[in-house]
């Protein structure tokens, strides 16, 4: 009766710019075929857990319920946050579901954006820890390989009197210190009594809210008030007006801190935030040069790199050392690997000067699938349409724009007012503005689909529905 619940709420800040508002680092595939996202919840498969409940924004559902499904895993739910509050009220929501749906179980709370290389360590003793997670917060603590300054620390304290049963004990927790420095750091390595915070979690469903009710009541309260689930499709949805009324605040800082009931379980799990560019680089293996390079690239008479593309794309580096040079969409980032600790600053004027290229990708997700942007310019927009298997967009016309659909794969049903057109790779339809018209994939495989759009307004809210699937 161990519940997972997956904390994939997070922005986008850190990897810019691939990852975005629209497309943050949990969906991405920075480290092999799935994403963040997708291998954590695979780390709870045949782990004998329940299906995992995921928190994620509102705005990031339908990536989140298309990556579930690549990987053929059904959550007992998909919560989804108006807005973006930080971990502690998206744990207490939790907490309040599966206190109404899994009353008994425990809570295993998991960042979605971390890699772990061997979490069957872990997995391996969630078992003999659910006894001491009934009347204690666990945390896991990663013993560091490094003196990292990126990272929280937990302090070790004295041995649990009760872990006799599990293999690598339980201790009090000591302490926290957020992101020391290079010294304080490199001293915490030697003494051997600090970890990294991994931020997981396990703690029964009662105990956890109790604690909170302990200590942040009026956050609780207020989390409560939000807590009034419905459904809209695959999605449970909270109270939008509650919501907006709660103060954001991390789960360390609202209850872990303030908390005597914290228990510590060190592991030496092979863990990694992949939280920026430098810590991407130390985590990926390397060419012989030293230079990383993620998708395509050319290097001559370069060391020390870090390079990422897009597929598509061909970066070629001469007598470049120590940069970063990301090309992602409509953006290509060159840094100085020496002043990566400024891309906050950065990103903040990127937001200011440039808000579009800081909030979207070009890859934008759907109920349907998705579609990226291939080319724009003065009256012309171009796509690249993936419909997924049976899927089909809604019933809609367009007052600004007129629209020219080219099938590059795939068998489309094609309706236009009355009539209905069944197409096939190679084949195209020209739909005028203000003719309802309608895209349906009748195959079992998704469909590709090139768009040409024309016309004096191009914006995506130029479009009236009629029909859809989705309740849009």
């Amino acid at each position: 009766m161990i519940l997972p619940v997956l904390l994939a709420g997070g922005g986008g800040t850190r990897l810019w710019p691939l990852s975005r508002q629209d497309r943050p680092k949990q969906f991405l595939r920075l480290n092999g075929e799935h994403s963040l996202l997708q291998q954590t919840a695979l780390r709870f498969r045949g782990a004998g857990c329940l299906a995992p409940l995921v928190i994620c924004s509102a705005e990031h559902r339908f990536m989140v319920a298309q990556q579930l499904l690549e990987i053929d895993m059904c959550a007992s739910a998909i919560i989804l946050e108006p807005e973006g509050k930080n971990t502690a009220p998206a744990a207490a929501l939790a907490a309040l579901w599966a206190q109404q749906h899994h009353a008994e179980a425990s809570l295993f709370f998991a960042p979605a954006d971390h890699a772990i290389a061997n979490f069957e360590l872990l997995t391996d003793k969630l078992g003999e820890l659910e006894g001491a997670a009934q009347q204690h917060l666990v945390l896991f603590g990663i013993t560091p390989s490094e003196p990292q300054t990126g990272f929280g620390y937990i302090r070790k304290g004295k041995r649990f009197a009760s872990s006799a049963d599990c293999t690598e004990g339980l201790y009090r927790v000591a302490g926290f210190t957020e992101k020391p420095d290079r010294a304080t750091a490199e001293d915490y390595l030697k003494q051997g009594q600090y970890y990294w915070n991994s931020g997981m979690l396990l703690a029964g469903c009662g105990v956890f809210i109790r604690q909170f009710q302990e200590h942040r009541p009026q956050l609780l309260a207020k989390v409560r008030s939000a807590a009034t689930f419905s459904s809209d499709l695959d999605f449970t949805r909270v109270d939008e007006h509650a919501w907006q009324l709660l103060d954001g605040d991390s789960l360390d800082y609202a209850l872990l801190e303030r908390s005597e009931q914290l228990l510590l379980c060190p592991l030496p799990l092979q863990w990694f935030d992949l939280g920026s560019f430098a810590q991407l680089y130390q985590y990926h293996s390397r060419d012989e040069h030293d230079n990383l390079v993620l998708g395509s690239a050319v290097c001559a008479d370069s060391r020390g790199n870090l390079i990422a593309a897009d597929e598509q794309h061909l970066v070629a580096t001469l007598g470049i050392s120590d940069t970063v040079i990301v090309h992602s969409g409509d953006t290509i980032l060159v840094a100085a690997k020496d002043h990566l600790e400024k891309m906050p600053e950065l990103v903040a004027k990127v937001a200011e000067e440039h808000p579009q290229q800081r909030r979207y990708h070009r890859q934008t997700f759907r109920p349907w699938g998705h579609y990226e942007v291939l080319n724009e310019g003065d009256g012309y927009k171009v796509k690249r349409i993936v419909l997924q298997a049976q899927a089909r967009l809604s019933l809609q016309a367009h007052q600004h724009r007129s629209e020219h659909w080219v099938v590059v794969s795939g068998e489309v049903l094609v309706q236009v007012e009355q009539q209905e057109h069944r197409l096939s790779s190679g084949q195209s339809i020209y739909i005028q503005a203000q003719q309802r018209h309608r895209l349906t994939n009748v195959g079992n495989r998704a469909a590709i689909i090139i768009e040409v759009q024309s016309g004096d307004y191009l914006g995506e809210d130029d479009i009236i529905r009629f029909d859809d699937d989705y309740g849009r």
